[in-house]
């Protein structure tokens, strides 16, 4: 028996969960913790809310409350909406709790003893119309690496990278729209660049993980690690420990992830275990952390580089992380109410049928869609008509045609060799794609399963011929699809173990055992019901006009008109614009999103250009005629030169290149 220690980002609680939350972290988290209970496995699933920072004291403002109510409201919220989903967590804790304030405070002072924290006075926005400073979500600008505008001061939402409040350019106060002016103040530096060996030899030991964290990792690594402020000026937070530090609270993200050693610890006061938690953190246990792209750098860099400037815990060994989900073809946007929050679509549809279809277009390797079309089509016509269709056909056919009773089966056709072989084989290729973290595929294969059921069935029609040996076989299947169901639709799966009247709960049973005839003749099954209910047309339209308020007028919601900070029109013109001609691109070797080219400047050479266009296709950009700021002091993007900038128009999220209507020679001067 093996231990694993499984996490889920631990949600912010200014507000509900939604289903691009569910999809990207706790849905897949509970799967593969499912399958590894029924593996026999150790395996603590551990989560909790992220109730420090300011996305909490900026929903506090906004609702007229303190911080304490907003995340006791929404840590309510999230938890029921999880369980309704069928998310099975060992515990879920939250950051507000006095030990975990402990256990953070610890960290810091033994990561201070170890060298790795430093002090410093420096620079900060501080805005004088609020009479404050101003931490990261309090701040918007331009981001400094990729040029876009309306980036907060954390994290520049399109290129991905990790910012502090002082370096936007052209900055506001999101609160005021007041331009910040920078003010001295003291704050403790943790000392990232100084792991910066051992966190590269780590990550490049880490083969096994996703490509897109890993290469994030390596790309952010070689680029330089840069010492990070880990303390910042704001009233909610966890207190510095030491003297001189007042006022300074510690950094949401240097003590959010330590969350998962305090909820374990919770666990184990909880459970009268001691101290149990140890083992899963200090012993040889895989730790898995599952994730949406968005916690990639904290979770492979920082996080990582905490635990080993601490010297206590065993380091992750798996970052499961998934791309975005958008709903219906655009960026899903809390703002602007086009979401869908978990706990309405559970208020209307079955938690199963939204596990399968979450799971079916989960984004393990790209951004995914969410379409509640495609959503019916696929409860209907693949849940409902391929797994529900030979569960209950098969039962039926037993509780009606032959008392419910489980024949004794005759001599073997070699299509009755090839069911039992299927039974027998299921278990090991389903597993083995939950094992890789492929739950998509793994979903996949199970619905072969069923749908090889349904071909035997027809092929076999006891309905006609001696029904003794299909229906055996039949039944049995169905037994082997009901353990093999519930990692990913636990509900269904004890629905069709009572069905079967089967002893125990399917969720006690070995995962091995689904490959068992365990089944045996004159076994009596229970009453029949259907497990799934369609999904109709009606209801789908009365979902939209009732939670997207909307609807299918979507692209003509009014955009939130913006205070833009003003230029001058001197510094605009010392930009340089020119006419260039990409010569050739290709894929960014450490970033998946971000292509690489030569483009033609005429009189001024070929300038390598990094942009962040993919969702163009690299073989067919050279020839096309661009715009480009020539004349920007050059920058590594993922380790990579970019000697100017492209410019694009930004269209939900996807970049548009800018270009001339007619054609012009490279190098030609925009005016």
């Amino acid at each position: 028996m093996s231990k694993y220690l499984v996490t889920a980002a631990l949600p912010y609680a200014n507000g509900p969960v939604h289903v691009g939350h569910a999809v990207g972290a706790y849905v897949p988290a509970d799967v593969y913790c499912r399958y590894l209970r029924l593996r026999g496995e150790d395996v603590l699933y551990i989560c909790g809310t992220d109730e420090h920072g300011t996305p909490i004291t900026v929903t506090a403002e906004q609702e007229g409350v303190t911080p304490k109510q907003v995340v006791e409201k929404y840590h309510k919220i999230q938890l029921e909406a999880f369980k309704r989903l069928g998310v099975l967590f060992d515990n879920f804790s939250g950051t507000a709790r006095e030990p975990h304030y402990k256990l953070s405070q610890d960290f810091f002072l033994t990561i201070l003893k170890n060298g790795f924290i430093k002090e410093e006075t420096v620079e900060r926005p501080y805005c004088p119309k609020c009479a404050r400073f101003l931490p990261d979500r309090y701040v918007k600008g331009v981001c400094p690496d990729c040029n876009s505008p309306d980036q907060r001061g954390d994290q520049c939402e399109k290129c991905g990278k990790q910012l502090e409040p002082h370096e936007l350019k052209s900055p506001y106060c999101s609160i005021c729209k007041a331009t910040p002016e920078l003010r001295k103040t003291k704050h403790w530096f943790f000392r990232l660049s100084a792991l910066s060996d051992k966190l590269k030899k780590w990550v490049e030991s880490n083969t096994h993980w996703p490509s897109n964290a890993r290469n994030f990792a390596l790309g952010w690594i070689k680029e330089g690690l840069q010492d990070r402020a880990i303390t910042r000026d704001i009233s909610w937070g966890i207190p510095v420990p030491l003297q001189g530090a007042e006022g300074k609270v510690l950094y949401v993200w240097f003590d959010a992830p330590i969350g998962y050693i305090s909820s374990t610890q919770e666990w184990a006061v909880k459970n009268k275990k001691g101290e149990l938690w140890r083992e899963y953190w200090t012993g040889d246990t895989r730790i898995v952390h599952f994730i949406g792209k968005d916690n990639i750098p904290f979770h492979t860099i920082i996080w990582p580089a905490t635990l080993m400037a601490e010297g206590s815990y065993a380091l992750p060994w798996q970052v499961a992380s998934n791309e975005f989900l958008n709903l219906e073809g655009q960026k899903m946007s809390t703002s602007r109410g086009w979401v869908i929050w978990l706990h309405d679509i559970l208020n209307e549809f079955d938690a199963d049928s939204l596990r399968y279809y979450l799971i079916s277009i989960a984004p393990e390797t790209s951004d995914s869609d969410f379409s509640l079309k495609e959503f019916q089509d696929k409860v209907n016509k693949e849940l409902i008509g391929t797994l529900g269709n030979f569960l209950n056909r098969t039962l039926t056919f037993i509780q009606n045609k032959n008392n419910s009773v489980i024949p004794k089966p005759g001599a073997l056709s070699p299509e009755d060799k090839e069911i039992e072989k299927t039974i027998k084989e299921a278990s090991s290729i389903i597993g083995n794609g939950i094992e890789n973290f492929k739950l998509k595929h793994a979903l996949e294969s199970l619905m072969q399963v069923a749908q090889k059921g349904n071909i035997y069935f027809q092929n076999k029609e006891p309905w006609k011929n001696p029904p003794e040996t299909s229906l055996y076989y039949c039944a049995n299947l169905c037994r082997t699809l009901a353990i093999l169901m519930q990692p990913f639709l636990p509900a269904s799966a004890e629905k069709t173990w009572k069905m079967l009247n089967l002893e125990g709960e399917v969720s006690k049973q070995k995962w091995e055992s689904a490959g068992e005839l365990a089944i045996k003749p004159g076994h009596k099954i229970g009453k029949v019901e259907t497990i799934y209910a369609r999904i109709e047309d009606d209801k789908i339209e009365e979902f939209k006009k009732r939670y997207l308020p909307t609807g299918e007028k979507k692209i003509e919601v009014k955009q939130e008109v913006k205070t833009m900070p003003e230029v001058d029109y001197e510094e605009f013109k010392k930009l340089d614009l020119r006419v260039g001609v990409i010569k050739e691109a290709k894929p960014h070797p450490n970033a998946d999103k971000l292509l690489v080219m030569q483009v033609d400047l005429g009189p001024f050479g070929v300038r390598q250009l990094v942009g962040g266009i993919k969702n163009y296709s690299a073989e067919n950009l050279p020839g096309k005629q661009i715009i480009v700021i020539a004349n920007l002091k050059p920058a590594k993007i993922r380790g990579v030169e970019s000697q100017g900038m492209l410019l694009a128009a930004d269209e939900e999220g996807s970049p548009i290149l800018l270009t001339t209507d007619k054609k012009a020679k490279p190098g030609a001067k925009i005016m």
